[in-house]
């Protein structure tokens, strides 16, 4: 990973007062969370398809209500780093297939899996709900995720005035404690944990924050294929 590049400079309107407030950055974060933690109260496993896609449709009306978050996915990444991004997306799934198994449960925040199983619909409503599932891993976490962890997160453990420390900008520190704490927010910890380290160390190697989203959305997209390929529905 690159040091600290400290000759960055924020943006002009990185510092408006509207861009200094934190909840639009935890707000999609909190909603996914707190609502993926409700779906051990359903009823039974068969409540789940309906209760996913309500998540997903909440989520995505929060993300658009605070939009003006987007904008830190300005600049868009070069080639090279595109390149680059995808790669890191196959690096990350090969780890969370690969290491699956290899290392012991911990404590976390993010709630278990629920491992739900779309055979057990018909034949549409299976489609209707990998689609849905799909838009959610593909399409929604990716942006959401990376506008949390890499964007707040990051910036926010340099230092608590966040919207002062330029967008792309990463510390050991940073990189490290934002790690760990993506450990702990998924039952995958050790995966996780190196995940984190990857996508800071693409953060701090291109300065895209898009850059870490489009490997974030390659990651999930492979896992997505994987998942239906293999029947392995422990990983959704």
């Amino acid at each position: 990973m690159s040091s600290p590049v400290e000759t960055l400079e924020p943006r002009p309107d990185a510092v408006q007062a509207g861009d200094r407030d934190f909840i639009p950055y935890v707000a999609p974060m909190f909603a996914y969370v707190a609502l993926s933690s409700l779906e051990g109260y359903l009823p039974s496993t068969s409540w789940y398809p309906a209760a996913y896609a309500a998540k997903a449709a909440i989520v995505a009306a929060i993300m658009w209500h605070y939009r003006s978050t987007w904008k830190d996915l300005r600049p868009m990444p070069g080639v090279l780093d595109i390149i680059l991004a995808v790669a890191l997306g196959f690096l990350v799934i090969g780890l969370w297939v690969g290491l699956d198994g290899r290392y012991p449960d911990l404590p976390f925040m993010g709630g278990s899996r629920q491992a739900f199983d779309p055979n057990t619909l018909g034949t549409g409503g299976k489609w209707a709900f990998i689609a849905v599932r799909l838009v959610g891993l593909v399409l929604l976490v990716p942006v959401f995720e990376e506008l949390f962890w890499r964007s707040f997160l990051n910036r926010w453990i340099i230092d608590q005035e966040f919207w002062k420390v330029p967008v792309g900008k990463v510390t050991w520190i940073s990189a490290v404690a934002t790690a760990a704490l993506f450990a702990l927010a998924h039952p995958e910890w050790l995966p996780a944990l190196l995940t984190g380290l990857i996508w800071a160390g693409l953060l701090a190697y291109t300065k895209s924050l898009s850059a870490c989203v489009i490997s974030h959305l390659v990651a999930n997209l492979v896992l997505g294929v994987y998942v239906i390929a293999a029947q392995a529905w422990k990983f959704w």
